[in-house]
């Protein structure tokens, strides 16, 4: 097993286990999975916090960004829930660690009324997660020393019966 897959296991691993945890909505504690949201718009929400996030970031720490188009659904619910997965890439500048990177985003959402930032630093580099309503959960790690990812995992929604948890979306 590449680091790389590894890196994909544990982080969902440990979104399986916030997802578990009350949320940051209290309407959608009592839920786990959001009402109406549709594959598409779940994607549309994680590839929104996404470039949020790398918003916050400012201009002199950022070289370039990568967002992947597509990403899997991970089980969420017993019940046919689903979180849609995504991925973007920040190629840092010369002078931006990744450890200066979690920082900045732990800053920017500590006073944030939907997202909680939790330093989740270990051994395997610096990293933030930023936990959201109806499980939704959002990670900003090192992928490199010169390369953080943005990893996404949408708020649990109802996978339509017919529709595969299998192909890409």
């Amino acid at each position: 097993m590449n680091r790389m897959t590894a890196t994909v296991i544990a982080i969902a691993a440990g979104l399986l286990l916030v997802g578990c945890a009350p949320s940051a909505d209290e309407d959608s504690a009592a839920q786990t999975t959001q009402p109406g949201l549709t594959v598409a718009e779940a994607k549309r929400v994680a590839q929104g916090v996404e470039d949020a996030i790398v918003a916050k970031l400012p201009e002199t720490m950022v070289s370039s960004v990568e967002q992947r188009a597509t990403g899997i659904l991970l089980p969420c619910d017993a019940d046919r829930g689903y979180q849609w997965t995504g991925r973007t890439i920040v190629t840092l500048t010369e002078s931006t660690s990744p450890e200066s990177v979690v920082d900045e985003v732990l800053t920017a959402y500590e006073d944030d009324d939907e997202f909680r930032p939790r330093d989740i630093t270990d051994s395997v580099g610096p990293a933030v997660q930023l936990l959201g309503p109806y499980g939704s959960g959002y990670i900003v790690g090192r992928r490199a020393a010169n390369a953080v990812d943005v990893a996404s995992f949408s708020p649990c929604f109802v996978l339509p019966e017919g529709s595969s948890p299998s192909i890409e979306y």
